[in-house]
């Protein structure tokens, strides 16, 4: 009749195991499911930051392009023989003369 008893007893330390067993993959279960949630969320939100900033590269870009690039007016103005520099404004340019002011303005 011990061996009963004590097989109740395994058993009731057993289930008690079992329940704290439960009780620990159920805490695992909400961690996990809370960290996926702010996994999703980060994901999200990275995404939106990353096109953001392909958005903000492009618009980088295209200003520094047209900044690069001189303005075909005064260029044109320029290959006509006259200056476009603040100091000479529209005055002819000698004979294959060439200004480093006026180049400076046009390419920098």
């Amino acid at each position: 009749m011990a061996e009963k008893y004590e097989i109740f007893e395994q058993l009731g330390e057993l289930e008690n195991t079992l329940n704290a067993t439960l009780a620990q993959v159920s805490n695992i279960r909400q961690v996990l499911d809370a960290s996926m949630t702010e996994n999703a969320t980060l994901r999200m939100e990275l995404e939106k930051l990353r096109e953001r900033l392909a958005e903000f590269e492009k618009k980088e870009v295209k200003k520094s392009q047209t900044k690069d690039q001189p303005n075909p007016n005064l260029i044109q103005i320029f290959n006509e023989g006259f200056h476009v520099c603040h100091l000479h404004y529209a005055e002819r340019l000698a004979e294959g003369e060439s200004c480093l002011d006026c180049l400076e303005l046009l390419y920098r």
